[in-house]
Protein backbone atom coordinates (compact mmCIF):
# COMPACT_ATOMS: atom_id res chain seq x y z
CA UNK A 1 0.00 0.00 0.00
CA UNK A 2 1.39 3.39 -1.24
CA UNK A 3 1.97 6.31 1.42
CA UNK A 4 -0.62 8.35 -0.97
CA UNK A 5 -3.45 5.37 -0.66
CA UNK A 6 -2.47 5.18 2.66
CA UNK A 7 -3.30 8.91 3.32
CA UNK A 8 -6.03 8.36 1.53
CA UNK A 9 -7.64 5.73 3.60
CA UNK A 10 -7.14 7.71 6.62
CA UNK A 11 -8.40 10.74 5.78
CA UNK A 12 -11.53 9.09 4.24
CA UNK A 13 -11.91 7.01 7.29
CA UNK A 14 -12.01 10.39 8.89
CA UNK A 15 -14.37 11.55 7.45
CA UNK A 16 -16.81 8.79 7.73
CA UNK A 17 -16.85 8.11 11.30
CA UNK A 18 -17.17 12.04 12.01
CA UNK A 19 -20.92 11.79 12.25
CA UNK A 20 -20.77 8.89 14.42
CA UNK A 21 -18.84 11.38 17.06
CA UNK A 22 -15.68 9.34 18.13
CA UNK A 23 -16.34 9.10 21.80
CA UNK A 24 -18.68 7.05 22.84
CA UNK A 25 -21.54 8.59 24.96
CA UNK A 26 -22.78 6.49 28.08
CA UNK A 27 -23.45 6.97 31.62
CA UNK A 28 -22.69 3.00 31.72
CA UNK A 29 -19.54 2.70 32.48
CA UNK A 30 -17.50 -0.71 33.54
CA UNK A 31 -14.03 -1.84 34.39
CA UNK A 32 -11.60 -3.40 32.25
CA UNK A 33 -9.18 -6.30 32.37
CA UNK A 34 -5.35 -6.66 32.00
CA UNK A 35 -4.60 -9.85 30.96
CA UNK A 36 -0.79 -10.38 28.96
CA UNK A 37 -2.05 -13.77 28.20
CA UNK A 38 -4.10 -12.71 24.82
CA UNK A 39 -0.87 -10.89 23.66
CA UNK A 40 0.25 -13.97 21.15
CA UNK A 41 -4.23 -14.28 20.10
CA UNK A 42 -3.52 -10.43 19.34
CA UNK A 43 -0.68 -10.90 17.30
CA UNK A 44 -2.27 -13.86 15.53
CA UNK A 45 -5.43 -11.44 14.23
CA UNK A 46 -3.40 -7.95 14.08
CA UNK A 47 -1.41 -7.52 10.66
CA UNK A 48 0.90 -5.02 9.65
CA UNK A 49 1.02 -4.12 5.24
CA UNK A 50 3.72 -1.65 4.55
CA UNK A 51 3.59 -0.34 7.93
CA UNK A 52 -0.28 0.35 8.41
CA UNK A 53 -1.82 -1.49 11.27
CA UNK A 54 -5.09 -3.70 10.12
CA UNK A 55 -6.92 -5.13 12.88
CA UNK A 56 -9.15 -8.00 12.87
CA UNK A 57 -13.15 -8.61 13.58
CA UNK A 58 -15.71 -11.57 14.01
CA UNK A 59 -19.73 -10.55 14.24
CA UNK A 60 -22.89 -12.53 13.80
CA UNK A 61 -25.36 -10.00 12.62
CA UNK A 62 -29.15 -10.56 13.48
CA UNK A 63 -31.24 -9.52 11.40
CA UNK A 64 -35.47 -9.55 12.88
CA UNK A 65 -33.74 -12.25 15.60
CA UNK A 66 -32.54 -14.40 12.84
CA UNK A 67 -28.73 -14.85 11.99
CA UNK A 68 -27.97 -13.45 8.35
CA UNK A 69 -24.43 -13.74 8.79
CA UNK A 70 -21.96 -15.37 10.99
CA UNK A 71 -17.91 -15.34 10.62
CA UNK A 72 -17.72 -17.29 14.20
CA UNK A 73 -19.11 -20.30 12.59
CA UNK A 74 -17.33 -20.19 9.12
CA UNK A 75 -14.41 -20.12 11.71
CA UNK A 76 -12.93 -17.03 9.13
CA UNK A 77 -12.44 -13.32 10.38
CA UNK A 78 -12.71 -10.07 8.88
CA UNK A 79 -8.94 -9.16 9.08
CA UNK A 80 -8.94 -5.81 6.70
CA UNK A 81 -10.18 -3.25 9.58
CA UNK A 82 -9.27 0.21 10.30
CA UNK A 83 -8.26 1.11 14.12
CA UNK A 84 -8.37 5.20 14.82
CA UNK A 85 -6.87 6.15 18.00
CA UNK A 86 -6.39 9.19 20.15
CA UNK A 87 -5.44 10.67 23.36
CA UNK A 88 -7.72 13.02 24.64
CA UNK A 89 -7.12 14.20 28.11
CA UNK A 90 -7.34 11.90 30.26
CA UNK A 91 -9.05 9.61 27.84
CA UNK A 92 -8.49 7.10 25.01
CA UNK A 93 -10.66 6.87 22.20
CA UNK A 94 -10.44 3.62 20.31
CA UNK A 95 -12.78 3.34 17.42
CA UNK A 96 -12.36 -0.41 15.03
CA UNK A 97 -14.25 -0.01 12.07
CA UNK A 98 -15.25 -2.52 9.02
CA UNK A 99 -16.27 -0.99 5.67
CA UNK A 100 -15.44 2.65 4.66
CA UNK A 101 -18.93 4.80 4.53
CA UNK A 102 -21.16 1.82 5.17
CA UNK A 103 -19.87 -0.53 7.51
CA UNK A 104 -20.36 -1.17 11.04
CA UNK A 105 -17.43 -1.59 14.26
CA UNK A 106 -17.44 -0.41 18.04
CA UNK A 107 -16.26 3.13 19.73
CA UNK A 108 -14.19 2.51 23.00
CA UNK A 109 -13.75 5.25 25.79
CA UNK A 110 -10.95 4.21 27.98
CA UNK A 111 -10.32 5.69 30.97
CA UNK A 112 -7.71 4.97 34.23
CA UNK A 113 -9.64 2.12 35.11
CA UNK A 114 -12.94 1.89 33.31
CA UNK A 115 -14.39 1.83 29.89
CA UNK A 116 -17.27 2.94 27.81
CA UNK A 117 -18.16 0.76 24.56
CA UNK A 118 -20.59 1.15 22.17
CA UNK A 119 -21.45 -0.57 18.86
CA UNK A 120 -22.00 1.71 15.99
CA UNK A 121 -23.10 0.69 12.37
CA UNK A 122 -22.69 3.91 9.27
CA UNK A 123 -24.14 4.22 5.97
CA UNK A 124 -23.91 6.73 2.81
CA UNK A 125 -27.92 6.76 3.72
CA UNK A 126 -30.02 8.00 6.23
CA UNK A 127 -31.70 4.60 7.18
CA UNK A 128 -30.71 4.25 10.89
CA UNK A 129 -32.11 4.57 13.92
CA UNK A 130 -31.89 3.76 17.67
CA UNK A 131 -35.52 3.61 19.03
CA UNK A 132 -38.35 2.53 16.49
CA UNK A 133 -40.00 6.33 16.69
CA UNK A 134 -36.71 7.87 16.38
CA UNK A 135 -35.81 9.99 12.39
CA UNK A 136 -33.45 8.58 10.26
CA UNK A 137 -29.49 9.31 10.26
CA UNK A 138 -26.52 8.19 8.41
CA UNK A 139 -25.55 6.67 11.76
CA UNK A 140 -26.23 4.78 14.93
CA UNK A 141 -24.46 4.40 17.79
CA UNK A 142 -25.78 1.98 20.61
CA UNK A 143 -25.15 0.79 23.87
CA UNK A 144 -23.75 -2.62 24.39
CA UNK A 145 -26.10 -5.27 26.61
CA UNK A 146 -22.94 -6.89 27.55
CA UNK A 147 -19.36 -6.18 26.75
CA UNK A 148 -15.48 -7.06 27.94
CA UNK A 149 -12.64 -5.01 27.21
CA UNK A 150 -9.12 -7.05 27.84
CA UNK A 151 -5.37 -5.40 27.00
CA UNK A 152 -2.33 -6.71 27.08
CA UNK A 153 -1.15 -4.09 29.77
CA UNK A 154 -2.38 -0.97 31.65
CA UNK A 155 -2.18 1.75 29.41
CA UNK A 156 -0.03 4.64 30.83
CA UNK A 157 -2.15 7.07 29.27
CA UNK A 158 0.78 8.68 27.76
CA UNK A 159 1.98 10.11 24.11
CA UNK A 160 3.37 7.09 22.33
CA UNK A 161 1.55 4.43 24.21
CA UNK A 162 0.52 1.31 22.54
CA UNK A 163 -3.04 -0.11 23.50
CA UNK A 164 -3.91 -3.73 22.58
CA UNK A 165 -6.44 -6.16 23.20
CA UNK A 166 -9.90 -7.98 22.96
CA UNK A 167 -13.08 -6.24 22.89
CA UNK A 168 -16.18 -8.75 23.14
CA UNK A 169 -19.99 -6.88 22.89
CA UNK A 170 -23.26 -7.80 22.63
CA UNK A 171 -25.42 -4.59 21.37
CA UNK A 172 -28.45 -2.84 21.80
CA UNK A 173 -30.76 -3.39 19.05
CA UNK A 174 -31.79 -0.92 16.64
CA UNK A 175 -33.52 -0.26 13.09
CA UNK A 176 -32.67 0.02 9.28
CA UNK A 177 -35.46 1.43 7.31
CA UNK A 178 -34.62 0.64 3.46
CA UNK A 179 -37.01 0.56 0.54
CA UNK A 180 -39.68 1.16 2.90
CA UNK A 181 -38.96 -2.11 4.77
CA UNK A 182 -38.15 -1.62 8.58
CA UNK A 183 -35.86 -4.03 9.89
CA UNK A 184 -34.47 -4.94 14.04
CA UNK A 185 -30.44 -5.73 14.09
CA UNK A 186 -28.22 -6.41 16.77
CA UNK A 187 -24.97 -7.12 16.67
CA UNK A 188 -22.61 -9.58 18.52
CA UNK A 189 -18.81 -8.26 18.02
CA UNK A 190 -15.08 -9.69 18.93
CA UNK A 191 -12.55 -7.36 18.01
CA UNK A 192 -8.81 -7.62 17.83
CA UNK A 193 -7.15 -4.97 18.11
CA UNK A 194 -3.39 -2.63 18.62
CA UNK A 195 -3.58 0.72 18.22
CA UNK A 196 -0.42 2.92 16.43
CA UNK A 197 1.44 5.18 19.26
CA UNK A 198 -0.78 7.23 21.24
CA UNK A 199 -1.32 11.20 19.47
CA UNK A 200 -3.95 13.87 20.15
CA UNK A 201 -6.65 14.15 17.68
CA UNK A 202 -5.43 18.00 17.26
CA UNK A 203 -1.63 16.09 16.40
CA UNK A 204 -2.82 13.39 14.43
CA UNK A 205 -5.16 16.19 12.01
CA UNK A 206 -1.77 17.99 11.76
CA UNK A 207 -0.16 15.36 10.75
CA UNK A 208 -2.93 14.53 8.23
CA UNK A 209 -3.00 17.65 6.41
CA UNK A 210 1.08 17.75 6.64
CA UNK A 211 1.17 14.93 4.67
CA UNK A 212 -1.71 15.62 1.96
CA UNK A 213 -0.04 18.71 1.06
CA UNK A 214 3.75 16.87 1.23
CA UNK A 215 1.91 14.54 -1.67
CA UNK A 216 0.24 17.13 -3.27
CA UNK A 217 3.56 19.19 -4.28
CA UNK A 218 5.62 15.67 -5.05
CA UNK A 219 3.06 14.87 -7.69
CA UNK A 220 3.07 18.60 -8.85
CA UNK A 221 -0.52 19.51 -7.19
Amino acid sequence: MTNISTLFISTLLLIALSSCGQTPRSLDNGAYVVDPSIKAKVDQKVKSFNGVTMSSMDFKMFENDSIVGDTYAKGKSIDECMTMTSLDGDTINITGFMGMFAGFGYQIALFKDTCIVRHFAKSDAEIYKHHKNDSLEFGVSVPCKTYKLTLTNKPTFKKGDIVEGIIELMSDEYYEVANGNERKYKMQLTGYFKTEPLESTKEKNKKLADEWDKNNKDHGH
